[in-house]
């Protein structure tokens, strides 16, 4: 059960795979006839993922991959894997740009192949190629054009169902924050762990209690500035898709919306950049009221977890930095948001949707 608190993270739990370059050489021609130009490694939390770059005799450009090898934990839900595919399917099939999983020699979108660490399970995707939102400084415009697509998503996946999902629970929802409770006991200062409680406490209290009378549906669940990709055109930054469609789930899309804001907002260092992702995606799909007046709590809440796991994870993997990427910036956000009240938090935001003009000339969008 991945829902039994730390047990989720224990080493030798998810066993990363074992593989040499030979292997993966040996994989891509085997399961997909393909020879590749050049192999780069690249970031993961607990899969292995690989840059394919294969030369196109018909075409100037290159043809990109990303060959993903999951841990033996999660390989070891195929329905999951085929959920994550057909959302990925359904999603090109609709006009969104994300990664679109490639057929192997089996006529299948995936295979468990065994390693020397276990069976593990491969897939190949194709490369959405551009720049992950993390590496420009976004203004008001593009973060405006965020929560429109953001919304544009969830109004989409309204349609989408796949069984994988009924059941599927995973310590990264919003609804699966008291488990995070369990996790507590890495964070060494006192005082930090009862601010996370105590905001833990009231999420449970406030938007657990009534989150069976909130708007529900399929969510992209991750939503964050390294899984935004975006393109440069006419001088301007341009969303382009989303990639990393492993933690959807079946939850209320307010928790898609606070994600979303919690990211922009670590990346910005700028809590009113929350107005204007606000803007953009409720010009798409209304918030309620209700949905709004637990916004803040909810962004805190996530602020909480990412900050909690983030730091159990690197307890127990001390090499993998790319895990506190987000720590120390998502803390500094929390104290901001926490000295001013909820109100007045709430107030501004509005204020600043309502003031947005979305006609935006270029010099602001860039």
């Amino acid at each position: 059960d991945m829902m039994n608190g730390p047990q989720v993270l224990k080493p030798g739990e998810r066993i990363t795979v074992v593989v040499t370059i030979g292997e993966i050489y040996e994989i891509l021609k085997n399961l997909y006839g393909i020879v590749p130009k050049s192999l780069i490694e690249l970031n993961g939390y607990d899969d292995k993922n690989y840059k394919v770059v294969v030369h196109n005799p018909n075409s100037n450009n290159d043809d990109q991959y990303v060959l993903k090898l999951m841990n033996s934990w999660d390989s070891q839900n195929v329905a999951l894997v085929e959920g994550q595919n057909s959302i990925m399917l359904f999603l090109n099939s609709n006009g969104i740009t994300c990664p679109k999983p490639v057929m192997n020699v089996n006529g299948k979108y995936y295979s468990i192949e065994r390693f020397i660490s276990g069976k593990h399970c491969v897939r190949l995707l194709e490369y959405v190629p551009g720049n992950i939102l993390k590496e420009i400084s976004p203004g008001p415009a593009l973060y405006y054009q965020i929560g429109v697509y953001v919304a544009e998503l969830d109004c989409l996946l309204k349609d989408f169902y796949h069984p994988a999902y009924d059941s599927h629970k995973l310590i990264w929802m919003l609804d699966s924050i008291p488990n995070v409770k369990e996790f507590l006991i890495a964070i060494e200062d006192d005082e930090k762990g009862k601010i996370i409680n105590s905001i833990l406490n009231e999420f449970e209290n406030r938007v657990l209690s009534v989150s069976n009378t909130l708007e529900k549906g399929m969510i992209h669940g991750d939503i964050n500035e390294q899984n935004i990709i975006v393109q440069s055109t006419d001088d301007k930054w341009e969303l382009k898709g989303l990639i990393d469609f492993g933690d959807c789930n079946r939850s209320c899309y307010l928790f898609e919306l606070a994600i979303t804001i919690t990211y922009m907002l670590i990346l910005s260092k700028d809590l009113d950049v929350a107005g204007y992702v606000f803007a953009g995606y409720n010009s798409v799909r209304n918030v309620t009221n209700e949905e709004y007046s637990l916004l803040k709590i909810c962004i805190m809440s996530r602020l909480c977890q990412s900050y909690t796991i983030g730091v159990y994870s690197y307890l127990q993997h001390p090499n993998n930095t790319y895990v506190l990427s987000s720590v120390a910036d998502g803390w500094e956000i929390l104290t901001r948001l926490r000295e001013e009240s909820e109100k007045d938090t709430l107030s501004k935001w509005k204020l600043i949707a309502d003031n947005y003009e979305h006609v935006v000339e270029p010099s602001r969008a860039s």
